[in-house]
């Protein structure tokens, strides 16, 4: 059976009851079946949980969708978070078809295409760290989307990158990854809160794009609100078209020709060559000692993991206040000034940048002088029993990209980044796992900006270091401090965004006790999967 609610509490196979009311529904789609989901009145986090039959999948005719008022699993399989709760739950089914924990991700990103435009649609890129606990391996799989050769629109990475990760730690073939999000786009998918959110927030950007218009508008001319339909019929072609011929058609076959030439047609000098020189870069982390284990994160340009790792080790010093939080921000981003370059780039010694004595040194001779920066984008992450773990973080440069689309493609296109508030410099996914043994105990992506990655920090330091549930570290109160301003969520605001896995006993040898939390700042879901 499948329960699914809405609650306060860590998802995990050891805590309580909770109470539901209330229902938002969610329909089958593609090759998969997906459960309603309950939502409490009141509540501050999405939470779904599966359990599923252990010999066999007939189909959808074994899951079914009931309320709930247990949070207990005996047998935990694996769990999704995303930015979206349809996605999270496309990215459960994907497992539970057969597939694993990249194979969840994989699916809820194509369906976030759909769901998620805004932070993480086809044109946009990203950056994952993905950890195979058996070949004890953790990689950096990087698609950025960086500057076309015309220097004004991002080269799409999006689509290559999910098919990177799928060949190189999935099971599943990404046809049957990319089928789900296909029938949302084709059936038309109402409209989450994460969406509606952007949308009332950037939804002025959008009325130059016939396109867009069509897209995000009702009948009347109004903007779409949370609930409403949305159908992008093109978007659902696209997708179709990559499922039964493969990312190769995206990259330099027809379709590919038709986004260049759509793109061409509203003046954003994007080329075929552009497409076919596109290339996943894969290669180490960086790795720094954090407890008896390894903390992992990816290297510059998408700089926001050294940042998160410096945070780590300057709250090592036991003081997590909001007044520490900002002292420590004020050094991490006046350090910063010193080592990054505008593109995220470095010429520092990668290792060396993640101490807090680097950062006390540099912090002393910076001018701090600060680029804007993207604040928007949108994370996945995902683990499973067997111990595959991945943590991806996506962006569109933008909120909504260039808020243009290439015509005929239903694609969003993302400007190319620079030091103006555009780029992705600030991604961070982590992970922390043993690099004797393979066992992972943590995994979280943000978005927010700088925000976003030092509250990666705060909350692994306290689940980690103060040995506080998950649940309870991701409602600490964040501060920030650039040396402009002085922020704290005492003012009202919101610090960063982030979704989180922590394992206590690690996977796969205790995938128990996993717990998984979205953010209260955001509407994402987290789902776990379970074997009766």
């Amino acid at each position: 059976m499948s329960a699914a609610y809405h609650n306060g509490q860590a998802a995990t196979g050891k805590h309580g009851p909770e109470t539901n009311s209330g229902d938002q529904r969610i329909t089958a789609l593609g090759p998969f079946c997906l459960p309603s989901v309950r939502r409490r009145a009141g509540g501050l986090g999405l939470i779904a949980i599966a359990l599923l039959p252990t010999l066999t999948l007939a189909g959808c005719g074994n899951t079914r969708s009931v309320a709930s008022n247990a949070t207990q699993i005996d047998g935990f399989r694996a769990g999704v978070v995303a930015d979206e709760p349809r996605a999270a739950l496309i990215g459960r089914t994907a497992i539970a078809a057969g597939g694993n924990a990249a194979d969840g991700v994989v699916a809820a990103y194509f369906a976030m295409s759909v769901t998620l435009p805004s932070a993480a649609g086809l044109g946009g890129g990203g950056i994952c760290i993905a950890h195979n606990a058996d070949k004890k391996t953790t990689d950096v799989i990087d698609f950025l989307p960086r500057s076309a050769s015309g220097g004004a629109v991002a080269v799409p990475g999006n689509v290559r990158g999910m098919a990177a990760l799928n060949a190189r730690y999935g099971k599943l073939p990404l046809a049957q990854l990319i089928g789900p999000a296909e029938g949302l786009a084709t059936q038309g998918v109402p409209v989450s809160k994460a969406l509606a959110r952007d949308l009332a927030q950037y939804g002025q950007l959008l009325t130059e794009d016939l396109s867009l218009q069509a897209t995000f508008t009702k009948l009347d001319g109004t903007q779409l609100v949370d609930g409403d339909n949305m159908r992008p019929v093109d978007l659902a072609a696209t997708l179709g078209q990559i499922r039964a011929q493969g990312v190769n058609i995206f990259y330099s076959g027809l379709l590919g020709q038709k986004l260049v030439e759509g793109a061409q047609a509203i003046g954003a000098p994007l080329t075929i060559d552009d497409l076919r020189n596109f290339k996943v870069q894969i290669y180490p982390p960086i790795e720094t000692p954090f407890t008896d284990i390894s903390l992992y994160v990816a290297p510059p340009p998408a700089s926001g993991g050294v940042m998160t790792a410096q945070a780590v080790s300057l709250l090592a010093g036991g003081d997590n206040s909001p007044a520490s939080q900002q002292a420590i921000a004020r050094e991490i981003m006046s350090a910063r000034a010193s080592w990054m370059k505008p593109d995220g780039t470095t010429d520092q010694a990668l290792a060396e940048l993640v101490g807090a004595d680097k950062v006390k040194a540099l912090s002393s001779q910076s001018s701090l002088a600060l680029p804007q920066e993207n604040t928007s984008g949108a994370s996945i992450v995902a683990v499973d029993s067997d111990g595959i773990a991945v943590a991806c973080a996506f962006t569109m440069n933008a909120p909504f990209g260039a808020a243009r689309v290439a015509q005929g493609t239903g694609i969003l296109l993302a400007p190319a980044p620079n030091d103006q508030g555009v780029g992705f410099t600030t991604l961070s996914p982590v992970m922390v796992a043993s690099k004797f043994n393979g066992q992972v105990y943590f995994m979280s992506g943000a978005s927010g900006g700088a925000p976003g990655a030092l509250a990666e920090a705060l909350v692994l330091d306290a689940v980690m270091r103060r040995a506080m549930p998950l649940d309870q570290a991701m409602q600490l109160p964040r501060a920030y401090d650039d040396g402009t301003q002085q922020i704290d969520e005492g003012q009202g605001v919101r610090l960063g965004r982030l979704n989180a896995i922590f394992c206590s006993e690690a996977t796969p040898s205790d995938p128990d006790s996993c717990q998984l939390r979205n953010d209260y700042r955001g509407n994402g879901l987290a789902s776990i999967l379970g074997e009766e």
